[in-house]
């Protein structure tokens, strides 16, 4: 009788259908499994002995080479805002889980010794070193103080530090233990117990004890102080670390060994050997023991296990541990630091010398994992085993499928396929049965027809039927690579050059065809809520759900553009295997209708444990990957079985991002809150990063700056922003954190920045611009206006010189002239001498006029620069009026005279000749004198008559045109001159009139004058 496990582990009986021939191949194929070489991966478990021991760790190590200043790690710390600090012989680093920031004597002289023995992270968030030589530092807010013997400390080799639960501050040194209080530091008496204590561990147990380590092990209590005996001798009883586990037992590592406190007294841990340095306890309750020369112990579930430098660590000397929130093990040791993070990821490698070159693997419904590869092997309770199928001819395979009756289809290598049924074995080849003898990927469709997908098309058997589909069928391309059916009983092929759709037995062309028709199409796959999904080799995963393809690639978080293997587990989720990765993400449900462009994944990357070494996945024959029934996944490798458990993973903390640098044109400026650049800023790079001390691999950032950034900008790894030739103003700069795994929990951290702007381009500078601009546009306007003025004035003036110029020559002498024709006219024939006389001084008269007319349209149309003589233009002007009216008119000069300017000196004629003529011609005078007083500054005249006289007042109040008067007082301002005229009744009329002599000499003045 024969047994097997069902799908829910359990043992059921068979019972053999056909007689002795089924039942001995039934006997032979499962339960006598062929036991050849059998091995098992090199894990390091979790919890050794635990009930998950194929849970395993990644590793990475950091040297010199990765930025540790010497090999040696003699301390690790986290503190509270999460950075790792890092004790090295060289000096004391901040680690953010990518960059490493060294402090040492060199740019900290508080660390008077490089060398960094023990760190402790104080709960008001500072840090306490202990260096060997240089004494105690304290750092807080990034400042460093140095305590030394000056305040108190009598040994400078600090070994160990403890903060109790009062707050008080324990110091071991190599000579004595101290204690801080209120800033001081006192010595404790341990004179009684040990004259010359050597301190190397203090901890508190959970009974508020303090252990005290070294050349003895003391217990101070409420009660006092005892010492604990050890056994062993005294070289073998120097304490080097204890530790209290979370079961209450006190653990002793000495330079003989490890002790373990039971029933109030130690005993040696025989399976530890050398000296135990340091112990830490992670919060599974494994308890990790670093050792000196001997490598690091794990002690779980009551078993130990060890490893050394031939297997897990770089050295076999262990310094340090340390245990952070996410199960990480940090190790120091004496050749690099290492870090070890859980994985449920294991490889199952196959016995012998396999070279797996590509490979298939199959979770049999029977709890058999399949792997073909040169050979078959059958993978049982994490074992590879070599297996040999009965009756089968020495073929290469490449892949094995059990269908819904339980038989087995092997495809091989070139034969065709061989199908295992209870009476016997069943061949197929081309080109009966087959397309092609190269198989790839087989399919049972749920009418029990078996597809067959190979390296020149499809075949399709149905009991005795066979029906082949090629190129000229309609099938996309000849090399066909994955098969599904979907809920609608349809077929869907991918090939190495699109993907076909297969209708009830008819090729169909439709969006998603079209959409895939360029593409390797390796994987498909249907999830529980009918969407399909395509794995391609080069341009990552495509949906097809509700008639809408969306397309999703590393943009959207995908750890890999090529996907061999689709799965969907129970719980929900797509798992992708591709060249080198292993991923997974929850499925979005169809109601979201998610639109890649704006979204992300939760993708879960798995890594591979740490002796796995370089790993390549098969793919392009199905299946590369499998779901076992216990929900296990599995993948085929170039290592061999991959295992994935389908642990959900642990809700962590988003990663905290970082601003760690600014560069402005090549200058490193520190990232403070606020930054202000020069207006000649051309390139600014902005570098980020995130703190976070597991792997940063799936970390992803996205930034913006705001006001100048329409939107967020998707940096994915990258971890530099740039920008150039931003325009003056004020900004923030923004960038967020996230991991692919999820999306939605991110961190923020933003700076702000300013661009000053060029003078010209500051608002004051504007402002000023453009009330310059509106005080030009003003004086322009009243420019315009003035001049506009100006052209009107000027040609009133030019109406009013005209006005005089007729007045004082035409009108004067038609006036002269018609002055003498009455006076003819009077006489008639009573004195014809007379008569003639008249008459002629008539024609000159008008001889004259017409002359000065000529002269005044001259002077309109040319400019006049010659120089007048005054005093003879005014005898002139004096004697031709007395001869006009026959009256005495006199002429005489006082002072030197000079020179006046041609236009000028004719308007101070033509005032002399107004003032000479009115009074001849109004005022009946005896007699008229014309004065000319020439002195330094200025040339005065007057033009006095013995006449009538007139009353201005009355005259002005006649009204009238009276132009003689105005037009005298209109030329001599217009040269900057004073005019008076005083006349009294019957006494006779006085005009003066006064000029400065540079007014009557200056260029400008008689261009004026023109106008």
């Amino acid at each position: 009788m024969s047994f097997l496990r069902d799908n829910r582990g359990k043992f059921c009986r068979l019972r053999p259908r056909g007689g002795w021939i089924l039942w001995t191949l039934l006997v032979a194929l499962l339960p006598g499994l062929t036991a050849q070489a059998v091995s098992r991966t090199a894990t390091v478990s979790a919890n050794a002995g635990s009930a998950d021991p194929a849970m395993q760790y990644t590793r990475r190590i950091w040297r010199i080479q990765d930025g540790l200043p010497e090999d040696t790690v003699q301390a690790i710390q986290q503190s509270q805002d999460g950075y790792l600090w890092i004790g090295t012989t060289g000096g004391l680093l901040r680690f953010d889980g990518s960059h490493f920031h060294l402090y040492n004597h060199a740019n900290v002289p508080a660390l008077a010794d490089n060398s960094v023995f023990c760190i402790l992270a104080a709960r008001d968030g500072s840090l306490w070193i202990g260096t060997e030589g240089g004494g105690l530092v304290h750092l807080r807010d990034g400042v460093f103080r140095a305590y030394t013997q000056a305040a108190g400390l009598s040994n400078g080799f600090v070994r160990s530090l403890l903060e109790d639960d009062q707050g008080r501050l324990w110091i071991g040194t190599d000579n004595g233990l101290f204690q801080l209080v209120h800033d001081k530091l006192r010595q404790v008496n341990t004179s009684p117990y040990a004259p010359a204590l050597a301190v190397h561990s203090i901890v508190e147990d959970r009974e508020h004890r303090v252990w005290v380590g070294g050349s003895a092990l003391l217990v101070f209590d409420q009660a006092g102080v005892s010492m604990k005996r050890l056994p062993g001798r005294n070289s073998e009883n120097r304490v080097k670390s204890i530790l209290e586990t979370q079961d209450g037992t006190i653990w002793v590592g000495t330079v003989g060994g490890l002790n373990r406190l039971v029933k109030g007294a130690f005993h040696p841990v025989e399976q530890i050997k050398g000296t135990v340095r340091t112990l830490r306890q992670t919060s599974d309750g494994a308890l990790w023991i670093g050792s000196i020369g001997h490598g690091l112990y794990l002690y779980a579930n009551g078993r130990f296990s060890r490893w050394t430098k031939a297997d897990l660590l770089p050295s076999s000397t262990v310094l340090s541990l340390f245990a952070d929130a996410q199960q990480q093990v940090w190790i120091g040791t004496q050749e690099g630091m290492v870090r070890l993070s859980k994985t449920p990821v294991s490889v199952i490698s196959l016995p012998g010398d396999s070279d797996v070159g590509t490979g298939t693997i199959f979770a049999d419904p029977n709890g058999t994992v399949w792997m073909v590869t040169s050979g078959v092997f059958a993978i049982r309770d994490g074992v590879a085993r070599p297996y040999k199928f009965p009756k089968l001819p020495d073929v290469a395979l490449r892949n094995l499928f059990r269908d819904r009756s339980g038989d087995l289809w092997l495809g091989s290598d070139g034969s065709g396929i061989y199908r295992l049924t209870r009476s016997g074995v069943v061949h197929y080849t081309a080109p009966g049965r087959l397309v092609n003898n190269f198989v790839r990927a087989f399919l049972q469709s749920r009418d029990g027809a078996m597809w067959i997908a190979t390296d020149e098309g499809v075949s399709r058997i149905a009991g005795n039927e066979t029906q082949n589909y090629q190129e000229r069928d309609g099938l996309a391309y000849f090399s066909t690579r994955s098969l599904v059916e979907d809920s609608n009983g349809d077929i869907w092929i991918g090939t190495d050059h699109g993907l076909s759709h297969l209708h009830a037995g008819v090729f169909v062309h439709d969006a998603v065809t079209s959409a895939l028709a360029e593409e390797k199409v390796w994987s498909i796959l249907e999830d529980h809520e009918g969407a399909l999904w395509f794995g391609t080799r080069s341009h990552g995963l495509f949906c097809y759900a509700k008639g809408r393809i969306v397309s999703y690639t590393t943009a959207q978080g995908l750890a890999n553009n090529n996907i061999y293997q689709l799965l969907a587990d129970r719980r929900g989720s797509l798992w992708l295997s591709g060249p080198t990765t292993i991923s997974s993400f929850p499925l979005p449900p169809q109601e979201l209708d998610p639109d890649p462009s704006d979204m992300h994944l939760k993708v879960n990357v798995y890594e591979l444990p740490y002796d796995a070494g370089p790993v390549q996945l098969c793919g392009g024959q199905q299946p590369s990957g499998s779901v076992a029934p216990n929900g296990d996944i599995w993948f085929a490798s170039s290592k061999g079985a991959v295992r994935v458990l389908p642990i959900p993973p642990a809700r962590v903390d988003p990663p905290r991002a970082l601003i760690t640098g600014i560069t402005a044109d090549g200058r490193e400026l520190p990232a403070s809150s606020a930054l202000v650049f020069a207006a000649g800023l051309s390139r600014l790079e902005i570098a980020f990063a995130p703190l976070l001390l597991r792997s940063q691999e799936d970390v992803r950032f996205r930034y913006r700056l705001e006001s100048f950034d329409r939107d967020w900008i998707y940096a994915g790894t990258s971890r530099m922003a740039s920008y150039t030739n931003l325009p003056p103003g004020k900004y923030r700069f923004r960038v967020v954190a996230f991991e692919v795994s999820n999306p939605s929990a991110t961190s923020e951290v933003s700076v702000g920045l300013q661009k000053r702007p060029y003078f010209y381009d500051t608002w004051w500078f504007l402002t000023l611009c453009l009330l310059a601009a509106a005080l030009l546009i003003l004086a322009i306007y009243h420019s315009r206006i003035r001049s506009l003025r100006l052209r009107f004035k000027a040609v009133l003036e030019e109406r009013s010189r005209l006005a005089r110029e007729m007045h004082d020559t035409v009108i004067q002498g038609c006036t002269s002239i018609s002055a003498l024709l009455e006076a003819i006219s009077s006489l008639r024939r009573e004195n014809p001498t007379l008569q003639e006389n008249l008459l002629d001084h008539a024609r000159m008269q008008v001889r004259a006029t017409i002359d000065e007319a000529r002269q005044a349209v001259w002077n309109l149309r040319h400019k006049e620069d010659s120089v007048a003589d005054l005093g003879s233009s005014a005898a002139a002007i004096a004697e031709r009026t007395s001869k006009e009216f026959g009256i005495p008119v006199g002429c005489v000069e006082e002072g030197r005279p000079f020179r006046v300017r041609g236009s000028l000196a004719r308007e101070l004629l033509m005032v002399i000749r107004e003032a000479v003529y009115n009074g001849a011609l109004h005022g009946r005078p005896q007699r008229i004198q014309i004065k000319l007083t020439y002195t330094r500054d200025e040339l005065s005249s007057t033009v006095t008559d013995d006449g009538c006289g007139f009353d201005p007042a009355g005259r002005k109040a006649e009204g009238g045109q009276h132009y003689g008067i105005e037009g005298m007082r209109e030329r001599v301002e217009r040269m900057g001159g004073r005019i008076g005229i005083v006349s009294v009744p019957a006494r006779g009329t006085t005009v003066s009139f006064s000029i400065r002599r540079s007014h009557l000499q200056s260029p400008a003045a008689q261009d004026s004058m023109q106008l």
